[in-house]
């Protein structure tokens, strides 16, 4: 007896700690999954990322977990990880419809049509005339340009719920195909009524209205993406920009204010208002501004703002805005944009061996950092040494070509240089899409009138206009 005690005493024992084990896991993936469900709610969505990370951790299988897991991803805009994360889900649980209605959807829309068919079938399969895949594979039938199939499938769907908002906006890309603008921006607007995240809606709307160049309804739409979108700073820099085409430019400073404050200190969200800026000119804010603006700000942003007063001729003011902050600091990535600042102000103040000591220890601790390098062309091309300018404007461009800062600053080298035809195609180069900065389009068609092609010149800014309905100053 004592023997078969002495056998089985530790399999009971083991089988004991096992059970324990389980229900402490379950536990913690419940606890976790709680927190981000809530954090979710709240709109913390780096805190919910995190929590479902530690439910899954502990259980990765439970359905809801991921269907959870989804929804964080979507809310972060990560439908990649959406799309894996209802994949999972659907793998535990076949027939549910969130994931299959999910799927479907983010699979129409990141242009997987065979996938999308897939689990629009098995969601039809499951519930027959169900509306969410109907409204797929009229998307699907549109991609194909098959666009009587998809008007009828979205009829179908508009008989049985005249608000649906999937169909309503198929129903819109479909008078868009057609050219049809006035319908394409009713149907879209018809499916701003029905609840949910509306940012997906008005970016078509948006669309629709660019290509209809219908200036107040896109001017509306940008008003309303950005208080959809109160914490996007892509969505408030439109609105921005939309507000100094419209010469509100004090509202549109705030805006962009506004946005530096979103994301204190960042330095891509930085260098995307100081573009901004730039674009504006002299016009983006008043000169008795910038230091009252700048005041107790972050260094990044206080770095910002020291950068279009030297861009728009004022480094006095520069040097007022940085003051002492970080001069005598060691070179960081926190620092180096502040730096870079100090030494362009002391550059056009005529400090030279200043501003050069300056950008060769930020270089030495950063060899890429690229407002330093901005700098450091300016003072070789000052010292006449262009080659040297264009090398390091080619650099930054090579890693930022979007910036039509540095993108300017190279043409103006290479056209010094004698090379007015790499100047022109390098202002051309940043021209291909809508959005452009209109100083590269100006600057162009300056530059074409001044070697007698004004045919040339002209046929610029009206291909940018076309692109760019909404932008003043090409048009003037």
């Amino acid at each position: 007896m004592v023997a078969r005690y002495l056998l089985l005493g530790p399999a009971l024992v083991l089988a004991a700690l096992s059970a324990s084990a389980c229900t402490s896991r379950d536990e913690r993936a419940a606890t976790a999954a709680g927190i981000a469900a809530n954090a979710l709610q709240e709109g913390n969505i780096p805190a919910a990322r995190f929590q479902i990370g530690q439910a899954l951790a502990a259980r990765d299988d439970v359905s809801d977990y991921w269907l959870l897991s989804a929804r964080i991803a979507l809310a972060e805009g990560n439908f990649a990880g959406a799309f894996d994360a209802y994949e999972s889900a659907l793998t535990l649980d076949r027939g549910n419809v969130e994931a299959l209605t999910r799927l479907c959807q983010l699979a129409a829309a990141g242009n997987q049509p065979e996938r999308a068919e897939r689990y629009a079938d098995q969601l039809l399969a499951l519930h027959p005339g169900e509306n969410a895949a109907i409204n797929v594979q009229a998307a699907i039938a549109l991609s194909r340009g098959d666009k009587k199939k998809a008007a009828e499938l979205l009829g179908r769907v508009l008989a049985a719920d005249p608000a649906d908002p999937t169909a309503l906006m198929i129903r819109s890309r479909l008078f868009l195909a057609n050219d049809d603008y006035a319908n394409a921006a009713r149907a879209a607007e018809a499916s701003l009524a029905a609840p949910g995240d509306p940012v997906g809606r008005l970016s078509v709307l948006k669309d629709i209205y660019v290509r209809s160049k219908d200036v107040a309804g896109y001017r509306r739409t940008i008003a309303r993406l950005a208080r959809a979108a109160p914490t996007s700073p892509q969505a408030q820099l439109e609105y921005a920009d939309s507000l100094y085409e419209a010469g509100d430019a004090a509202s549109a400073f705030a805006v962009t204010r506004r946005v530096l404050a979103l994301k204190p200190g960042d330095i891509a969200t930085a260098g995307a208002v100081l573009q901004l800026w730039m674009a504006q000119g002299s016009a983006a804010m008043p000169a008795g501004a910038i230091v009252a603006a700048a005041a107790g700000t972050p260094l990044e942003n206080r770095a910002t703002f020291a950068a279009y007063a030297n861009g728009v001729g004022q480094p006095a003011l520069a040097m007022q805005v940085l003051g002492d902050a970080a001069e005598s600091d060691p070179p960081s990535t926190a620092n180096a944009d502040a730096k870079a600042a100090r030494a362009q102000a002391q550059l056009l103040l005529g400090q030279r061996d200043a501003a050069a000591a300056t950008i060769a220890a930020v270089l030495a601790a950063d060899p890429d950092q690229p407002r330093a390098l901005a700098v450091r062309a300016s003072l070789r091309a000052d010292a006449g040494d262009r080659d040297g300018a264009v090398e390091d404007l080619r650099h930054v461009l090579s890693t930022d070509p979007d910036n039509a800062s540095i993108r300017l600053a190279l043409a103006e080298q290479q056209a010094a240089s004698g090379d007015r035809v790499l100047a022109i195609a390098t202002l051309h180069d940043g021209l291909h899409d809508a959005g452009a900065d209109p100083r590269l389009a100006t600057r162009l068609a300056e530059t074409l009138r001044a070697q007698g092609q004004n045919a040339e010149a002209k046929a610029v800014i009206e291909s940018y206009v076309r692109k760019n309905p909404f932008s003043r100053r090409p048009a003037a």
